[in-house]
């Protein structure tokens, strides 16, 4: 995408890593040392007289001098970068960038072989007629310029992608949180409907009850709105499922009775929210037509290896061919695909002998990811 001619974005300096400093530099130095042995023999072959120590500098200091450079052909890259400037940003920025690197590699080369010269010396540096030596060197430089920048050029295209992944993969986890959080904090509203008239009924004949009951209903609602992740440890499952039991048995009395069979070990296992409830609320619904007759609910946790296993089973008339999911059912079969997609499960079926069991497999570690 193309800035407008007329937005100019503020320049901006590298940032010099300084591992990838140190690399490029010693990339340079071997370069340097092939090129000024390459060089050493062509003028051996030759015949010429020149020592083997004057191509060691030449090359040496062209190396460093274009090293010290870099920063240059980044600085273009970073604030004309490809196809996300106009064009006549893009060209004139790296046009410019490549004449200072031009006069700059030139000046540099220059001035160090003088000194070094003289230090060793060698006598006066003949660099040779300008009017030649200047455009040979401008026309190597302009190659050069172009290979630096393209690097810098593919690295920040590269570092924007991952950026762009990372962002996206931030997003689709948020995006997942927030579904997750949303399912949990659903409550069925029939469930509000008969707790309200429990406690309608209760709090005539029993005070004492009935504000034990005002307490379970404010904790439920609280762990319903409470901010946090979509799973929590199974003590704290069990915690809430004994509020919501509280209504039940206050609601039938002796017509259900729910048995818990929790393996030993199995409190500080992650789970879904309101798992469990959810199971034993289904297993009241899809019972609610037998009138008259008792309901036996087992709660069972097991670990089996790598599995927790949520079983609940009733002895009731089972499930029907007309029988929907309920909305917590459905919510907590789509709250395990978020959390851990094809790992865990959601069965439901008819004991022989009568009554159902749904049971929930997931996987037994943290986050299921």
């Amino acid at each position: 995408m193309e800035l407008p001619n007329d937005q100019s974005p503020a320049w901006q300096w590298p940032r010099i890593n300084l591992r990838w400093a140190l690399l490029a530099g010693g990339f340079f130095f071997l370069n340097a040392l092939r090129l000024a042995l390459a060089v050493a023999l062509d003028l051996r072959a030759s015949g010429s007289p020149t020592p083997w120590q004057k191509p060691l500098v030449w090359e040496l200091t062209s190396a460093l001098v274009v090293w010290a450079l870099l920063p240059l052909a980044q600085a273009a890259a970073l604030n004309a970068p490809w196809q996300r400037v106009s064009w006549r940003r893009f060209i004139g920025i790296h046009l410019g960038a490549t004449a200072v690197f031009w006069l700059l590699h030139v000046a540099g080369m220059w001035s160090l072989r003088m000194g070094v010269y003289h230090l060793a010396g060698w006598g006066a540096y003949d660099y040779g007629d300008m009017v030649f030596r200047a455009p040979m060197e401008g026309l190597k430089d302009f190659m050069s310029f172009a290979a630096f920048a393209a690097v810098f050029h593919i690295l920040d295209i590269r570092r924007r992608r991952q950026e762009r992944d990372l962002a996206a993969v931030q997003l689709e986890s948020e995006l997942r949180e927030a579904r997750l959080q949303a399912l949990s904090a659903q409550l069925d509203p029939h469930f509000l409907f008969n707790a309200l008239n429990t406690l309608s009924a209760v709090m005539f004949d029993d005070l004492a009850k009935a504000d034990r009951l005002l307490g379970d209903l404010g904790q439920m609602l609280r762990d319903g709105l409470e901010a946090g992740g979509s799973t929590w440890t199974m003590d704290r499952e069990l915690a809430y499922l004994s509020h919501y039991l509280a209504f039940i048995e206050a609601r039938f009395g002796d017509r259900v009775r729910v048995e818990l069979d929790i393996a030993a070990g199995m409190e500080n296992f992650p789970v879904p929210r309101f798992a469990l409830q959810r199971l034993v609320e289904n297993a009241l619904k899809h019972n609610e037509s037998q009138a008259g007759r008792s309901l036996r609910v087992t709660v069972e946790v097991r670990c089996e290896g790598n599995t927790m296993r949520l079983a609940v089973c009733d002895d009731g008339v089972g499930f029907t061919g007309a029988d929907t999911p309920g909305l917590g059912l459905e919510n907590l079969r789509r709250s395990l695909e978020l959390l851990h997609g094809s790992r865990a499960s959601l069965d439901a079926h008819n004991w022989s002998h009568g009554g159902a069991e749904v049971v929930v497999t997931l996987p037994t570690e943290v986050n299921g990811d």
